[in-house]
């Protein structure tokens, strides 16, 4: 018997990531090499509060929802604004550089008549800051900041607002996350959700979120189009 191989992506998949013409884009993680900075930053802050850091259990937590990640670890409520306050001192004193290949990935789509979008927890600011040290300004024919909507990833707002401004239907979208929040944003919305393994989760925890397809990264996520191109 001749075993399904889940690392590939299935003949709709392929069908849709080769027809769709509207890709959405995470940023942490999914095109940002964040992580290992991520991870290094809290475990700075969790050891100032003398609290517990173990790295396979952030990972285990891990969500673009900051919050939701620091209930899951048992961080006391508390302490969750001065670990965010924290955290902007720590992290934002140095740009994080781009996933190896994803600017090509980018530029590849738009060449190929392909529309992007970004759709990220993080704040503008921020992320503004780090599009433009990696030199991805205008990239993204639209832009959704953690900080401009009510309600975070895996609530689907995020995902039907950039749709909205595309004037387009999610159905009609390709959403490239590291995170299950991020598959289960699409998975809402009714786009075509697929993971990227760059950032803090696992295959297991995207595909449970409901990732049509895990890919390493976000360069191998184009190998489909790029056979049929």
């Amino acid at each position: 018997m001749r075993l399904f191989d889940r690392s590939r992506p299935s003949r709709l998949v392929v069908k849709a990531l080769v027809e769709n013409g509207i890709w959405a884009f995470d940023w942490d993680g999914t095109l940002l090499d964040s992580i290992g900075r991520t991870l290094a930053t809290y475990r700075e802050i969790f050891e100032e509060l003398d609290l517990p850091f173990d790295e396979a259990a952030f990972r285990a937590a891990y969500s673009p929802n900051w919050r939701l990640m620091y209930g899951r670890l048992g961080v006391p409520a508390e302490l969750w604004d001065g670990i965010d306050r924290r955290w902007v001192e720590i992290y934002e004193v140095e740009v994080s550089r781009l996933v190896p290949a994803a600017a090509d990935a980018l530029d590849w789509l738009r060449r190929h008549g392909r529309r992007l979008a970004l759709i990220t927890a993080g704040h503008r600011d921020r992320v503004e800051l780090e599009l433009r040290a990696n030199g991805l300004v205008g990239m993204f024919e639209t832009a959704v900041y953690g900080d401009e909507t009510p309600h975070q990833k895996p609530d689907p707002s995020a995902l039907l607002l950039a749709a909205r401004y595309l004037r387009t239907s999610p159905a009609e979208m390709i959403v490239v996350g590291d995170a299950p929040e991020d598959m289960l944003m699409a998975k809402r919305a009714g786009a075509i959700p697929v993971g990227v393994l760059t950032g803090a989760s696992s295959r297991r925890q995207l595909r449970s979120g409901g990732a049509r397809w895990v890919a390493p990264d976000v360069g191998s996520v184009l190998e489909p189009l790029r056979a049929e191109a």
